[in-house]
């Protein structure tokens, strides 16, 4: 095997062994050197495969609202539902809200790298307009600018009630917005509604803090305004 490359000659040595193993050692043999790049794979697949039975909308949805942060149980996620179309939609409207649940970030390289391009192409797709999240989540699409800062908004809250302002920007959060801002430059990025009224008619676990933020990509200002009410009202 003198002159052949190193590689090559690897890839020969690698199959001559293969063949002489049960199948039951090949399974062992694949899983030992390959285990990363299947986990990841699967991790791919899952991920896709939930994003896209969470946030598949029907024609009519006209405002979505993903959530990343604690617990959320199926009821919870009707009951905000049904609050969101009828709060925020109107009874005439022939559009719907949805609540997608999303997974929470985490530090696997895989997962966020799938996670990441699901969600920048719902953001390019105006498929988001709010966020729930957990302060994780939080820095992580602040820095990621996938998020609005909210001082227009919460102007327009001022205009409109300026005692209820008052209230809301008691729990506002400022956090780091961009990657080449310089580090003392935080912007008005979140609210915490974590014991907020809304939450806790809907019986949420306050020892969850969370978040609610603005969608970079969205064009339902008015709404988004009228949801940050609704959690305060």
């Amino acid at each position: 095997m003198e002159g052949l490359p190193v590689s090559k000659d690897r890839e020969r040595s690698e199959r001559e062994k293969l063949r002489t193993l049960s199948f039951k050692e090949k399974i062992a043999y694949i899983w030992e050197y390959y285990k990363y790049y299947i986990i990841g794979g699967v991790i791919g697949i899952v991920l896709t495969i939930s994003l896209y039975q969470t946030c598949a909308l029907t024609p009519n949805t006209g405002f979505v609202l993903t959530w990343s942060a604690g617990p959320i149980e199926s009821e919870q996620i009707a009951a905000l539902t049904d609050i969101l179309d009828n709060k925020i939609m109107g009874a005439d409207s022939n559009e719907t809200s949805e609540v997608a649940v999303f997974f929470t970030v985490n530090d696997d390289p895989a997962f966020m790298s799938n996670y990441f391009q699901r969600l920048v192409a719902m953001l390019s797709a105006n498929s988001i307009d709010m966020f729930i999240l957990d302060m994780n989540a939080l820095v992580t699409y602040s820095v990621n600018e996938f998020i609005s800062p909210l001082d227009l908004a919460l102007g327009e809250i001022k205009r409109l009630d300026p005692a209820l302002h008052d209230i809301i920007m008691e729990e506002a959060v400022y956090t780091m917005y961009g990657q080449a801002h310089d580090e003392n430059l935080l912007e008005l990025t979140a609210i915490r509604v974590t014991d907020s009224p809304l939450m806790k008619r809907l019986g949420f676990d306050p020892a969850f803090e969370t978040y609610i933020s603005i969608a970079i990509s969205t064009h339902q200002l008015d709404r988004t305004i009228k949801t940050l009410i609704l959690f305060f009202e």
